[in-house]
């Protein structure tokens, strides 16, 4: 079992290039866009706009449409944005593309997790993909409106699904790792599991996931086994469900992804989506210090997985791995947590008196200081909770 897991990560390493090998900014330092429209931007439709990095009399102005996005976050004062440029662009040094997604990153006075998270599962492997990222100020028609995250839009392009293949797809959110579907009211009855590539009127393609639910659901340990390392990339898999459990994100167990497949030859894959809710935070602000630790096992596949030696024994050595590489150490994540607050530590400041550190939505008065102490306590007792769980499995 171990050995043909091992081939395939061999042949999945051979397949397609990877999120990693795009060519992005390494200058963390936040530059200015300046975006200028002509009426309120709504929340329902995209207007007009046009766009300036680092505004003055040689910038490049790039045309486009502008939307207000969220979901929770929607009745947040500070708004997220999703900007669609007339064609491809690099921005803020990150790779050519039209789509982007600016988030307020209203809830988490850090203005880390989103990156943090993204970053750990990119690095964890070259074919995980997560959106990169970029510390951007923000000025809408000529007033400050803070330090936003500026973040490529998870889509075909930044994936590398290959548009041109039959057996290439993208979902987000899809029910595949739940129970049951008592509590989904989906966005649109006509394409359940939300399937955003192809188009569904090209191809609907969601009862692919009722198959694959079914096999996780109802298949012999046989038939299951042989099955899931054909159907999913394990190494992906595994990666993820490490990011789930270091973060604490309960809320990316069973929404909060990408599942895609690039094309014929390569195998299931998740891309993570919306991690405010992660190290030391609640999706709505509220503390968690590892009070309320994430179960796993709600989602029906890494439910069934961990009853297998096999899975337990490549999860526990990859945890063993990406400790001993200081990418998931205690010391390995402060380190990197420490040195995205020394560049955001002289600008937050400036966020912040624009929009209060006291305001309604947050349940303390914590200033930039006082999180990032949060998460690095955080840090402290989850790995310790991982470390004792890892032992004894």
């Amino acid at each position: 079992m171990k050995g043909l897991y091992l081939m395939f990560m061999v042949l999945g390493m051979m397949q397609m290039t990877s999120c990693t090998e795009q060519s992005v900014s390494q200058n963390f330092q936040p530059i200015n866009l300046t975006i200028e429209y002509d009426r309120d931007i709504p929340i329902d439709e995209k207007v007009s706009m046009t766009l300036h990095e680092n505004k003055d009399e040689m910038s490049k102005v790039l045309s486009g449409r502008i939307k207000r996005r969220g979901g929770y976050s929607i009745i947040y004062d500070k708004h997220s944005y999703e900007i669609d440029l007339e064609s491809d662009h690099s921005i803020a040094g990150l790779a050519a593309d039209d789509d982007w997604v600016l988030n307020a990153n209203y809830i988490d006075k850090t203005f880390m997790r989103h990156v943090l998270s993204y970053e750990l599962f990119r690095e964890m492997d070259s074919n995980n993909c997560a959106s990169h990222t970029h510390y951007v100020e923000v000025n809408l028609n000529g007033k400050y409106n803070g330090l936003y995250v500026l973040m490529e839009k998870v889509d075909r392009s930044v994936l590398g699904v290959d548009k041109s293949d039959s057996a290439a797809f993208i979902f987000k959110e899809p029910h595949l790792f739940r129970s049951n579907y008592d509590d989904v009211v989906p966005q649109d009855p006509e394409n359940f599991h939300q399937q955003t590539f192809p188009k569904i009127e090209v191809e609907d393609k969601n009862e692919l996931v009722e198959e694959w639910r079914s096999l996780i659901l109802n298949s012999n340990d046989n038939e299951f086994t042989t099955e899931i390392e054909v159907l999913f990339d394990l190494q992906n898999l595994i990666d993820w469900h490490l990011l789930l459990l270091i973060s604490n994100n309960s809320d990316g167990i069973l929404k909060n992804f990408y599942l895609y497949k690039k094309d014929a030859f390569t195998k299931l894959r998740i891309a993570p989506w919306d991690y405010d809710h992660s190290f030391g935070r609640d999706g709505d602000n509220e503390l968690n210090l590892d009070t309320r630790p994430l179960d796993i096992n709600r989602s029906i596949l890494f439910s069934r997985l961990l009853t297998f030696e096999w899975y337990t024994s490549l999860l526990k050595s990859r945890w063993l791995e990406l400790n001993e590489n200081n990418l998931l150490s205690n010391g390995g994540l402060k380190n990197r947590i420490n040195k995205k607050k020394e560049n955001l530590k002289s600008i937050v400041d400036k966020n912040f008196e624009l929009w209060p550190l006291d305001a309604e939505h947050y349940y303390d008065e914590n200033n930039f200081e006082e999180e990032v102490n949060i998460m690095f306590e955080f840090i402290d007792l989850r790995h310790q909770r991982l470390s004792d769980y890892f032992e004894q499995l």
